[in-house]
């Protein structure tokens, strides 16, 4: 099977500062990889790296066999790549349908932008909006569609979040922290989700959680940063069984 993502030796640095080393690792189709490590170990800097927010140092990343180490960063969601992040970047000014449509720019006319902020002419996106509503139905947000994302809950934001992510029609899924600040139960009912969904869209996930139940739970493979170096990499269970990473990042998790 050839790898969806394939990272490479990458390394960035900012200011003579080394934020990852040489770091390599393979998704496959189809899985879910798990991305851990403290904070500072370089789970965010390379989620940038791979979405080209931040440029590479040296290495390369290749996704469905193609380079886009150097690629600009706006050119990304249009080969199949989407992500989250770790803090909800909704507009409570925005209904939820409105706010998941602008997930799906770069599939729409130019001027989509500014017909959703009022301005401009308008455009036919009737097709897109019915996309939008069939994935907040799959996502049990039917009932605030039509809602001001202002003022929901945050579980409820978090999952507008991923709508947003899903209209781009995406290949790989990078989900930056998706659990954080949610409670147990919205934990487990998120792991669900994201298990659906990556099923239900045939989807490829990267995923970075500090939630290592739920990390551990759901993911197929597990790499392992601490200070921007690669330290493991393999299953939950190989993972797992590392002494230095369960000492270091797992504690009592069983």
């Amino acid at each position: 099977m050839t790898a969806l993502l394939q990272v490479r030796n990458v390394g960035i640095e900012f200011g003579g500062v080394r934020a990852l080393q040489d770091v390599s690792f393979d998704v496959d189709p189809g899985t879910i990889c798990g991305l851990i490590g403290p904070n500072g170990a370089g789970k965010t800097t390379l989620f940038n790296a791979i979405s080209r927010v931040y440029a590479v140092s040296r290495g390369t990343i290749h996704f469905d066999n193609r380079d886009i180490t150097a690629l600009p960063a706006d050119r990304i969601i249009g080969l199949g790549i989407a992500r989250t992040l770790q803090n909800v970047g909704l507009f409570g000014a925005l209904s939820v349908t409105e706010n998941v449509l602008l997930g799906a720019h770069h599939r729409l006319k130019p001027g989509f932008i500014n017909t959703i902020f009022g301005r401009g002419a308008v455009v036919d996106i009737a097709q897109i909006e019915a996309e939008a509503r069939d994935i907040l139905r799959d996502l049990g947000l039917a009932g605030v569609a039509d809602h001001l994302a202002g003022g929901l809950p945050f579980g409820t934001l978090k999952r507008i979040e991923l709508a947003r992510a899903l209209i781009s029609l995406p290949r790989l899924l990078m989900l930056d922290e998706p659990a954080n600040g949610l409670s147990h139960g919205e934990v487990d009912e998120l792991s669900d989700v994201i298990l659906r969904v990556r099923r239900q869209y045939k989807l490829t996930v990267l995923l970075v959680e500090h939630h290592m139940r739920m990390l551990m739970r759901i993911s197929d493979r597990v790499v392992v940063l601490e200070n921007g170096i690669k330290i493991a990499d393999g299953t939950p269970q190989d993972v797992k069984a590392d002494p230095n990473v369960a000492a270091a990042y797992l504690g009592a998790v069983t």
